[in-house]
């Protein structure tokens, strides 16, 4: 191969970076949550209850990559690389990640401090939390765009608490409503905490 083929490709190689880069942590990510959901043995190290909340603080963020179902695994994975697509100019990679964990963190103390409930797994709560952190990312911006997403938002969130009497959903299980609060909550607070002060949320752009 000519040096002048190989510094060709180069820049075809960096732009194919460009376009599909973005989906590399939600790829793997997903990847991880499907070998967990087959294998049982890993999933009862991961799931989160009152006996292991402080020996084991792992679980906090863990018990998220457990689902129910295959069901509930499939819409969750969907969902996650739909948000990834979606909003890939506004969060990706290292940040994607780390609102996550914010989220996940929130997702899980929430129901634990409001109504003692250990009973909760999935992703969706997380995922709240990345829907939540764009929103509130966008006011400064994109007001009408940010305005929108949170009040998607807050009518799933108002659906989830409706839907949360009936225990013959298709999860098979109520709807977790306090863990999807609580990773709404890890997503608006991981504003402040990864990218910019509270005041510069809500000042509008000069």
């Amino acid at each position: 191969m000519s040096l002048s083929n190989s510094t060709n490709k180069i820049p075809a190689v960096n732009s194919l970076r460009t376009r599909i880069g973005f989906l590399l942590a939600p790829v793997i990510l997903a990847i991880v949550l499907v070998a967990i959901h087959m294998n049982t043995n890993v999933q009862s190290w991961l799931v989160l209850s009152e006996e292991n909340l402080l020996s084991q603080p792992w679980r906090i963020f863990t018990t998220h990559l457990v689902h129910l179902n295959d069901q509930h695994l499939w819409v969750n994975v969907a969902a996650l690389i739909l948000i990834s697509i979606l909003f890939r100019s506004y969060i990706r990679g290292r940040l994607l990640m780390n609102v996550m964990m914010i989220s996940a963190l929130g997702a899980s103390l929430i129901p634990i401090l409001l109504a003692q409930d250990y009973n909760f797994v999935g992703l969706s709560g997380v995922l709240h939390g990345v829907f939540v952190y764009v929103g509130v990312s966008l006011l400064r911006t994109q007001r009408a765009l940010g305005v929108t997403i949170l009040m998607i938002v807050v009518i799933k969130l108002a659906v989830d608490l409706i839907l949360a009497v009936d225990e013959s959903l298709w999860l098979g299980a109520q709807v977790a409503y306090l863990c999807h609060i609580g990773g709404a909550v890890g997503g608006a607070l991981a504003v402040p905490g990864l990218r910019r002060k509270p005041i510069e949320i809500v000042k509008p752009k000069e």
